[in-house]
């Protein structure tokens, strides 16, 4: 049933045909946000993969239940493709296997988390290189998170080429995610069948040794993190992201960033899953049309560096052993407000690349 609130259904200017894949979970805030967006680019298909509740959590069963009333909501013409967990698989299940799903039913789509809230020319731009790189098997990802990468190092062009992507906001095709699936193939059998409120995922158990190839990468600091990423064998210490990540290394992939911030991942706070600090979503922004894109499909090594410094800031093992020791959110964040000092940025950026 339509929002009586909600202002008259205006046809976008052109049609999205990318298929649409939405995440989620426990946060009907947040999907309703996301759905607001979408009502407005109004895609053809939309699958939504959405994870059950934890046992014994009634709240979380309500706010579950909210998540997936808002699919009554939509109301434009849209083929909705549902997959709903009756009970908890975890996000690394999830998404995995969610994916698994709907790639063996398109070629190519966007990917959408419930608390990850594009402006609407993220789709424009997702759509339009994924049809320009389809045939070219060196691009892997296309973004839609800068990590507030300066737009400074984009030069003149509305994207870059970087290794690895925020996946806030990401598009692929089906083809780039079987070969991932093939060669970090876990199945989570049974992982609707547990009984523990916060089960131990599937192994991180690859197919064969798959480590970053040696110019995939700026920094010594992000290839041993990646090298280590590789052979870590436990599935609960890094996320699904990075093994994928570790996939695109390991092949001299490439991924795609926008020159602005595409996608405010809203994921901090009351809800989220994995990140509790105390931290203000970067707000999304427009890209401009007609796309420059860039005149070469090569690193950019000027972004590929930012964005591991980045990375080994907020995921590093430095930056894992600093949350260990500083757990009152508020000295966190003290702490990383120092960081991002400008004058502190640079010398942190001198020692990261030594």
């Amino acid at each position: 049933m339509a929002d009586p609130q909600q202002p008259p259904l205006q046809p976008p200017a052109q049609a999205l045909r990318t298929p649409v894949v939405l995440i989620a979970f426990r946060r009907p805030d947040v999907t309703r946000r996301n759905l607001d967006v979408l009502r407005s680019v109004q895609p053809e298909q939309l699958f939504v993969v959405a994870d059950g509740p934890r046992p014994g959590r009634a709240e979380e069963a309500e706010r579950c239940a909210e998540v997936r009333a808002l699919l009554d909501e939509i109301d434009w013409p849209v083929k909705v493709e549902r997959k709903l967990a009756e009970r908890n698989l975890g996000l690394e299940a999830n998404v995995e296997l969610g994916l698994d799903w709907v790639f063996s039913q398109v070629d190519r789509a966007i990917v959408l988390e419930d608390d990850c809230i594009p402006d609407p020319s993220f789709f424009r731009y997702a759509e339009e290189l994924l049809e320009r790189y389809a045939d070219d098997k060196r691009v892997w990802q296309i973004g839609g998170d800068t990590h507030l990468v300066p737009p400074a190092m984009f030069g003149e062009d509305s994207y870059g080429f970087s290794t690895w992507a925020s996946v806030w906001g990401w598009a692929t095709w089906a083809d780039r995610w079987h070969d991932h699936r093939a060669e970090f193939n876990r199945d989570h059998a049974g992982a609707e069948d547990r009984v523990d409120d916060v089960p131990r995922t599937a192994d991180a158990q690859r197919t064969h040794v798959a480590v970053p190839h040696p110019e995939a990468l700026i920094t010594d600091a992000a290839r041993k993190h990646f090298t280590f990423v590789s052979t870590e064998p436990d599935g609960d210490r890094y996320g699904w992201d990075h093994h994928w990540w570790v996939t695109i290394m390991s092949r001299q992939g490439l991924s795609i960033m926008p020159r602005v911030n595409l996608v405010e991942h809203d994921g901090y706070g009351e809800g989220a899953t994995h990140t509790r600090a105390s931290k203000k979503p970067v707000p999304s922004s427009s890209l401009d049309f007609p796309l420059v894109h860039p005149s070469v499909v090569e690193l950019n090594r000027a972004i590929e560096g930012e964005l591991e410094l980045v990375l080994l800031r907020t995921d590093g093992r430095l930056s894992r052993l600093a949350r260990k020791l500083i757990r009152p959110l508020w000295m966190r964040a003290l702490v990383r407000r120092f960081i991002e000092i400008p004058v502190v940025w640079r010398v942190v950026r001198r020692v990261v690349n030594k």
